[in-house]
């Protein structure tokens, strides 16, 4: 008999991490931003905030899902994309400072806030949403695998939906404008 993959993957993640199954995931976080203020969750409540986890040196996923959150605010009207937040959180702080994560998530677009923090707190964020990521040795280098959800937050600053990497950008707005005001 196949399970379904669901299935199992929930079966591995309730092995791996007892208490997720019991946790309601998400919650408040507060981060630093490229100028180094410290910017919380809940200071964007009124907000959708679509939320991932990547960083600078990603070669293919985070470009693509930044480019989706780009899509996606030029789809909506102006008075609809005030009330859309994006947010990059880097979890490779070594590299990404704020004056290559800035012009980073500039070029995606003026409105993505890119985050940051130690990684013990990036850990905590990560944890608290059910997001992994590890460095893994590269040579002379390393590279970060990540989980590669999109977590999209309703306006009252509770997770909403999990969004898989991959998704059709009309399905991210569609699901994007069914949390807008």
């Amino acid at each position: 008999m196949r399970l379904p993959r669901i299935f199992l993957t929930c079966l591995a993640l309730c092995l791996a991490y007892p208490n997720w199954a019991n946790a309601t995931p998400g919650g408040d976080f507060t981060l630093q931003n490229t100028k180094g203020n410290a910017v919380s969750l809940s200071s964007l409540k009124g907000k959708v905030v679509m939320l991932y986890f990547g960083f600078t040196y990603c070669p293919e996923m985070c470009p693509t899902e930044l480019l989706q959150f780009q899509l996606v605010l030029s789809q909506l009207p102006p008075d609809k994309r005030r009330l859309l937040q994006p947010v990059f959180v880097s979890v490779d702080p070594k590299r990404d400072t704020p004056d290559i994560l800035e012009p980073y998530t500039s070029h995606f677009g003026e409105e993505i806030l890119a985050l940051t923090g130690s990684e013990q707190a990036l850990r905590k964020v990560a944890d608290q949403y059910g997001a992994q990521f590890r460095y893994v040795p590269t040579g002379s280098s390393y590279t970060v695998d990540h989980t590669v959800n999109t977590y999209l937050i309703d306006t009252n600053g509770k997770l909403a939906r999990i969004i898989p990497y991959g998704t059709p950008s009309g399905e991210l707005l569609e699901q994007v404008s069914r949390l807008l005001p």
